[in-house]
């Protein structure tokens, strides 16, 4: 709730600055309501509350289905999308990716009755967060960015903090140095800067293509930890990080081979 508080006051504060509009056009809100419930107080909340019982890649392996429920949920139920093989088979591969990267933490849990709800919860999680961001494709591409982000953070943060207060976790905020600085830097570039670029790309390509943003985001981590950690890169993680980009090179094919085709008709130009 914090971080997204931090990141409503950035972003109304630039939309003053250069004089971005607000206000919505007619029935967005209900799509905007709806959209934030899922993606702040499920998709968040639960991945929130399910990574105090998993290891971090486990909780990777698990959210790792939210690219395979977006591309179920644009394809067969909002239909947003027609259904490509090579796209849905890029996705098990990337899932395959993330799988073999973290099989270790996998094969070490322990899954008694809570991490079973744990897991569970991340999984839900995923799903309630792919139904988000395709309810945001279809129904909300007219809404630009920011006032998209901002709509959504404000109804995002009510939940969140009647979430909070029913468990009780109002009472237990502890200020410490870096505690603040963590929730402005997550205010500031894990939701300002991060939601508005997201909902940016999603006006230039399709959901699924950029659901594989959640494949990425661990093999970047490992890589960090690597550069300035010395953590250890595993003949997994390679391994892992091919499938990945094997996947996104795959669901990407039919766009390469058209553009391809387009190359060979007019011919090379200096």
């Amino acid at each position: 709730m914090l971080r997204f508080m931090v990141a409503i006051a950035l972003l109304y504060g630039y939309a003053r600055i250069r004089r971005i509009s607000l206000a919505l056009p007619p029935g967005a809100r209900r799509h905007i309501f709806t959209s934030s419930i899922l993606l702040y107080l499920f998709d968040y909340g639960l991945i929130y509350w399910g990574e105090q019982y998993l290891y971090a890649g486990v909780t990777a392996i698990f959210f790792a289905t939210f690219p395979i429920f977006t591309g179920l949920i644009s394809n067969f139920v909002l239909k947003n999308e027609p259904f490509q093989w090579s796209r849905f088979a890029g996705l098990l591969l990337g899932f395959g990716g993330i799988l073999t990267i973290f099989q270790d933490q996998l094969l070490m849990t322990d899954f008694h009755p809570m991490i079973v709800w744990a897991s569970a919860g991340i999984v839900l999680s995923a799903l309630a967060g792919a139904l988000s961001i395709v309810i945001v494709e279809k129904h909300l591409a007219e809404v630009k960015p920011v006032p998209l982000t901002l709509h959504q953070m404000i109804w995002g943060i009510v939940a969140l903090g009647a979430a909070a207060w029913w468990r009780g976790e109002l009472t237990a905020l502890d200020f410490t140095l870096p505690a603040v600085l963590a929730v402005l830097y997550l205010g500031i570039f894990g939701s300002a800067v991060a939601f508005v670029s997201y909902y940016s790309l999603l006006k230039r390509m399709s959901a699924i293509t950029l659901s594989f943003i959640i494949y990425i985001t661990p093999v970047v981590a490992l890589l960090t930890g690597w550069y300035f950690l010395d953590e250890t890169i595993t003949w997994r993680t390679v391994a892992g990080a091919l499938l990945i980009f094997a996947g996104i090179t795959l669901t990407r094919i039919r766009q390469y081979y058209r553009k391809f085709r387009s190359w060979q008709r007019s011919g090379p130009r200096d």
